[in-house]
């Protein structure tokens, strides 16, 4: 069943939402070499910049769906919008690190309002599987296509030499799209019902987001100050009681209260192990893009489009991977995520082989990237798959805030500790390799092992049991809804 003008033109308007947070996940990642010499920021200022975007995103996807239904999926999407456009405005025209921050801070907070309403607002438009199915495919490709933009814009925008600190370019070029967005949305996409008995708990959610921040504040600013007796006090501190809060939590569900986390999906032993693998792989996967580009730019001579261009190499490993495993992934998720997480493996141990040279070939990147880009393609669009393989149709909406929730922790955790040894680690040898430097080579080394961990969890997934009349979520819904909140 093919779509018509009318019905293409509000899913390509609701997927610019998506189209925007990714190209702005990924556009950062190349370019943050050029911003930190621009403005002169310290290392742990170039991790906030991340960071904040990440968590501001992340505050909100617990209680998003709940949002939509109270207030109405399409007005938080144009609110989160106009959000996301005034923000990238601040973060084009900041002159210091403190506005651009706020800027980044706002951008993630409007995107954890637009993409989720985004993503609701397609299943109110279409009642037809099919085309209900035929509308993510467009909006999943959309996704895709922002990724691998984002990356190669990266590197471009900021070297034009027409501009005077044109990588605030990388910023600005969101204007136009999100006022289009904007103005189309309010005229073209229609009203949705709104459902005044969805009830919020905003308390326990800013209670968890500042708790979080405790904890990775001292950690991020602990290495640049030589760890301070007041950093480790409130390191101390943000974990204490975050271990209190969730006790507290999980009381309140016990007792039938309203908790912002379903701790019956803890009770699952795939859950459980996919959640550990998510958390450990998703530590690794923002932080490469972030150490290779970092690394390219200040120690092997690259520009940020030659870095870019590079990065669009991966991204066409990732895309073909990820086509060809599709088919398999339902019977052989399994096995088909651990020959990808080998890829991935072999290709970071590969890194320190075509790295250690002064003058590294670009023909030998573009090879490395796209084989470790192979490997990623296998791997990510079945993590969730597997780790949402057990749970009941009724706890699937809630199963996915929460694995969302500790993706996007893990990579604020993975900028955290991998970044971070990459950042403030010395710029000695690593091992015999003379050029490869020790910082470069621990943090690919820490990633590594991650993988390893990752294979670990994956490889004691049990086989979940077939049972014609479960009412388990069948692979069909599944497939549906990951690709709905991915």
């Amino acid at each position: 069943m093919r779509f018509q003008f009318k019905d293409l033109l509000p899913i390509c308007i609701v997927s610019i939402g998506i189209f925007l947070f990714v190209i702005d996940l990924f556009i950062i990642n190349v370019s943050l070499p050029t911003i930190q010499h621009s403005l002169q920021l310290s290392n742990s200022s170039s991790q906030w910049i991340i960071i904040l975007y990440i968590i501001g995103y992340a505050s909100l996807l617990i209680n998003a769906g709940k949002a939509g239904d109270y207030f109405g999926k399409k007005k938080l999407y144009l609110l989160g919008m106009a959000g996301f456009t005034f923000a990238s405005l601040l973060c084009g025209i900041s002159d210091n690190i403190y506005v651009l921050l706020s800027g980044r801070f706002l951008q993630g907070i409007s995107s954890g309002l637009m993409v989720p309403q985004g993503i609701a607002l397609i299943t109110v438009l279409f009642d037809n599987q099919e085309q209900r199915s035929r509308a993510m495919g467009i909006y999943g490709s959309i996704a895709g296509i922002a990724s691998v933009l984002g990356q190669l814009l990266g590197g471009i925008l900021p070297d034009q030499s027409w501009l005077d600190e044109s990588w605030r370019l990388i910023f600005l070029i969101n204007i136009p799209i999100g006022i289009i967005a904007l103005f189309t949305a309010f005229r073209y996409v229609p009203n949705d019902r709104i459902n005044s008995t969805s009830h919020i708990s905003p308390i326990p959610m800013i209670t968890l987001f500042i708790l979080l921040l405790g904890l990775i504040y001292p950690l991020i600013m602990g290495p640049e100050l030589a760890w301070p007796i007041w950093c480790i006090l409130i390191f101390g501190t943000a974990l204490i009681l975050i271990i209190l809060f969730l006790i507290k939590q999980r009381s309140q569900y016990r007792s039938g209260q309203e908790s912002l986390i379903n701790f019956a999906l803890f009770k699952k032993r795939i859950f459980n192990l996919g959640i550990a693998a998510a958390f450990a792989y998703y530590m690794v996967q923002d932080a490469y893009f972030i150490i290779n580009s970092n690394y390219l730019q200040n120690d092997k001579g690259y520009t940020p489009t030659m870095t870019g261009i590079a990065f669009v190499y991966q991204g066409i490993g990732y895309v073909l991977a990820s086509l060809i495993v599709g088919k398999f992934i339902q019977r052989n998720g399994k096995f088909i995520v651990l020959i990808g997480l080998g890829t991935m493996i072999i290709g970071l141990l590969f890194h320190f082989l075509v790295l250690n040279k002064v003058d590294v070939r670009q023909d030998h990147v573009h090879m490395l990237f796209f084989f470790y880009g192979l490997g990623c393609g296998s791997v990510l669009p079945s993590l969730m798959t597997l780790a949402l393989k057990d749970i009941r149709k009724e706890h699937i909406g809630v199963a996915s805030a929460v694995y969302l929730t500790i993706q996007q922790l893990a990579i604020c955790l993975g900028i955290v500790f991998v970044v971070g040894l990459f950042l403030h680690d010395d710029k000695g040898a690593f091992l015999n390799l003379k050029h490869i430097t020790a910082a470069y080579g621990k943090a690919t080394l820490l990633s590594v092992l991650l993988l390893i961990a990752v294979v670990f969890f994956i490889a004691f997934l049990p086989r979940p049991k077939k049972n014609r009349n479960s009412d388990l979520l069948d692979c069909s819904i599944l497939e549906d809804h990951v690709e709905r909140q991915t």
